[in-house]
């Protein structure tokens, strides 16, 4: 009686990156499986035997995609270290994963173009996983006075944009410097690592009320502090509901 056949490592190796590439350049709707077997070199039912449909394929490279960044933040999260410390080792923890990607900048601009419709339950979860490791550095910090009460969302996002923003811009950068002869630097991963470590900081350790003696207006529900509800121990705004 013959054996069956092993999966060649090799050949799913081949459909990932297919897809990968594909799915990057295309969307998840535009992309067919027909386009992926020959972008892979291999017929419709090779993939099929590994993966069972166009979503199944999808889902695995977002997990793929997003693997390194949850595995190095969880390790930088592990270290002890002050909050400040652990914030400057998840910068560099998520700048090094997205810079060592491929695939990742297409695909998941391509997502937040589409509302996140093709990313499953476990797929968000993956997402949510870095957010809330971030929000929780910032609130030690905040607890042991080292940062001051900042929307977590907002702080999150000022940190996580500029570096999306600046990797997938580079095409535009590129093509600026050839038709306007503009001298627009680029910045390899340990100097954007510097620059969004020295952003996080002076937003996190700002001096409470001196955005205000610098004329910037404030706006949001205040406590009786002056402090921003969002900024107060969940506790407290409890009491209050």
């Amino acid at each position: 009686m013959a054996r069956p056949k092993t999966p060649n490592p090799d050949t799913r190796h081949r459909i990932l990156a297919a897809a990968s590439n594909e799915f990057g350049a295309h969307g998840f709707a535009a992309t067919t499986i027909d386009r992926i077997a020959r972008r892979a070199r291999v017929n419709k039912a090779m993939i099929y035997y590994h993966f069972p449909n166009k979503r199944a394929l999808y889902t695995a490279i977002i997990r793929d995609v997003f693997a390194p960044i949850t595995e190095r933040t969880r390790a930088a999260m592990a270290e002890d270290a002050p909050p400040d410390r652990k914030l400057d080792r998840l910068i560099h923890a998520i700048v090094s994963s997205i810079d060592e990607s491929t695939h990742f900048l297409p695909i998941f601009l391509r997502e937040i173009a589409d509302g996140g419709a093709h990313l499953g339950p476990d797929e968000l979860a993956l997402m949510a996983g870095i957010f809330a490791t971030v929000s929780a550095v910032i609130a030690d910090g905040c607890r042991q006075k080292i940062f001051q009460p900042v929307h977590p969302a907002l702080a999150h996002f000022t940190i996580i944009a500029p570096l999306l923003m600046f990797r997938a811009a580079a095409p535009v950068r590129a093509r600026i410097r050839s038709v306007r002869h503009v001298d627009i630097p680029e910045a390899d991963s340990a100097t954007l690592v510097r620059h969004l470590q020295m952003v996080a900081r002076r937003m996190l350790t700002q001096e409470v009320g001196e955005s205000k003696s610098q004329g910037v207006e404030e706006s949001g529900s205040q406590g009786e502090s002056g402090s921003p509800e969002w900024g107060r121990p969940e506790s407290d705004l409890k009491r209050n509901l």
